[in-house]
């Protein structure tokens, strides 16, 4: 249902997405455009209404002082109100049901809000819209509520300490306000993060941050460092990978931490190279697993586990699925049993999500994975700060498509798997189910090609024209240009700070046995005498014979006289020969 927009109040709505992206506030705050909502974020409503639907029936049946909220009934005291589209200070907000918490002196009644969401774990973004209830019924009972409650899908309420949050949203509508008296012509830059996926204006933003090739395009952009660079003058990818400069590292030093840097990664785009910062250390196997786990965080539950063996030549994925809760248990002992037929094989995965599964259901159901956990090796370590691919996103999906892999959805991804479970829950439909399979499957396949790659570029990096390294660039030259190169490094292997100047010669050496007769050595620029020239004067001037510092005292070796040539005067030049 869409609603009119007025500029002078703020919507809980605008203060939640002005902490993902002020853009993202400004365009639903100042412009009546709400995007093209995805999927997930449907489906997220849908549980909500849902959810609110059930809550308020359980409401009613356990409550006998209960109403909708009007003006009236907020100022009567009743026990429970439901619905309440509240405004007050240019704010407005919507909370499912206001329970109250007591009354006292001047301010007789006092409630505190109570949302219900969609998801079984509490958000940030729920959070703070909670606080912005808060902080509109501060308006109106005199008093901030303490605290609030959120109700999750499983029906346990959260109780939540809302004064920490209450000087986050004066600062938000603060900001939010500036815009309701003087709204600017342009929304504030874009600024690409994580919370992209689920916005709605997300193709609208990517469109014009790849046109002015922001910097915010690299995955591992902050905003921090976007302030950063834009200070230098560094306002575009291609501008910031000219940055980087390679430096040599020193003999001794400490082993440091990976770190991520985002100069190669832009280096890395522009000339479309592979950049090692540190070659992978991939030990290939004759038989490896791939592993690959689908689930859904929120509730913790992991219903699809797939393994792609490779013995050899031969290739086969190996899918475990569980329709419900219940069935998660068997498919985890289907998994181990499966892996421990291979007990030497390396088990390959990308990222935490899998070692985290892992350790859950170890816990769970009382497994001792020991040697499974001794067997995992995440390539995302071998990756990050290490191997530099000419991609801005160091996901599988981004990988799997720069070596190669394919998927049969064009829009598949984590997010979207989360999407295809729920309409699978909803409808039981197979063409979900074989969407999830063949997703988990094309991914074990991304990460068996990213593995192949790593362990190539650890033997054949040197050969390969499009790799090349981080701290010690390759010399590509003709043949001669190979040879001079050769011969500098010959001697700058051999310089040093201390080798002798006598021992450099640019001139061809002389035998100074065969000198003969006064003179410097032929070839050596000696100093003429200049004779004068005409009828100029030869002043001779005698050597002090007394010492200057100590008088009454003669010098023993008083020198030559000094010989100095004065021109002619004008009489001279002038007088006939």
């Amino acid at each position: 249902m869409s609603r009119t927009i007025h500029t002078n109040v703020i919507h809980a709505e605008a203060v939640s997405a002005y902490s993902h992206c002020p853009r993202k506030a400004f365009l639903l705050h100042c412009t009546e455009d709400r995007g093209t909502p995805n999927d997930y974020a449907y489906i997220i409503g849908n549980r909500a209404s849902a959810n609110r639907a059930s809550h308020l029936a359980h409401l009613y049946r356990t409550n006998t002082s209960i109403c909708s909220y009007n003006d009236r009934a907020f100022s009567s005291g009743i026990a429970v109100l439901t619905e309440a589209n509240l405004e007050a200070a240019n704010v407005a907000a919507y909370c499912d049901n206001l329970r109250i918490i007591g009354q006292s002196g001047d301010h007789p009644v006092a409630y505190e809000p109570t949302i219900v969401v969609g998801t079984y774990r509490l958000e940030k973004e729920q959070i703070l819209s909670l606080s912005v209830v808060g902080y509109v019924l501060e308006q109106l009972q005199g008093r901030p509520p303490a605290t609030g409650c959120l109700i999750t899908l499983d029906g346990e309420c959260h109780r939540v300490n809302l004064q920490p949050m209450y000087k986050t949203v004066s600062s938000i509508l603060e900001c939010i306000g500036g815009w309701c008296g003087d709204p600017p012509m342009q929304p504030p830059p874009v600024v690409l993060n994580k919370h992209c996926p689920y916005c709605s204006f997300k193709n609208v933003c990517s469109q014009q941050a790849e046109e002015a090739d922001d910097l915010s395009l690299l995955d591992r952009m902050t905003p921090k460092a976007i302030r950063r660079y834009h200070s230098k003058g560094i306002f575009t990818v291609k501008q910031l990978s000219f940055l980087f400069k390679p430096r040599w590292r020193r003999r001794r030093r400490a082993a440091q931490p990976p770190h991520f840097d985002l100069e190669i990664q832009a280096l890395a785009i522009r000339t479309g190279k592979i950049y090692i910062q540190t070659v992978p250390e991939i030990q290939r196997s004759d038989v490896e697993l791939f592993l690959d786990i689908e689930g859904v965080p929120d509730q913790q539950f992991s219903y699809l586990i797939g393994l792609l063996v490779r013995d050899c030549e031969a290739v086969t994925h190996c899918a475990f699925w569980a329709d419900t809760m219940k069935e998660e248990e068997s498919i985890w002992r289907m998994f181990i049993e499966k892996a421990e037929e291979y007990p030497d094989a390396p088990i390959y995965h990308y990222g935490s999500y899998e070692v985290r599964a892992i350790e859950s259901l170890a816990k769970r159901f009382g497994t001792d994975v020991t040697c499974i956990r001794e067997r995992l090796v995440n390539l995302n370590s071998q990756v990050y700060g290490a191997v530099y691919f000419p991609v801005r996103s160091d996901s599988l999906n981004v990988f799997g498509k720069f070596l190669g892999a394919s998927w049969t959805a064009p829009d598949a991804s984590g997010l979207q798997s989360l999407v295809w479970r729920y309409r699978w829950e909803m409808a039981s439909e197979a063409e979900y189910k074989q969407k999830l399979i063949s997703y988990n499957a094309e991914d074990c396949q991304a990460l068996r090609l990213l593995t192949e790659k790593l362990a190539t570029l650890r033997t054949d990096a040197d050969a390969e024209l499009n790799v090349d390294y981080v701290d010690q660039p390759k010399q590509n030259a003709t043949s001669l240009g190979t040879e001079l190169h050769v011969a500098l490094d010959h001697v700058i292997r051999y310089a040093s700070l201390n080798y002798p100047k006598s021992g450099i010669f640019f001139r061809p050496k002389t035998d100074a046995a065969k000198k003969k007769g006064p003179g410097a050595l032929k070839g050596h620029q000696a100093y003429q005498r200049t004779v004068p020239v005409g009828r100029r004067t030869m002043i001779r001037v005698a050597p002090k014979r007394n010492c200057p510092k100590h008088k009454g005292q003669r010098l023993q070796a008083p020198g030559k006289d000094a010989e100095k040539v004065s021109p002619s005067t004008t009489a001279e030049r002038n007088r006939p020969s």
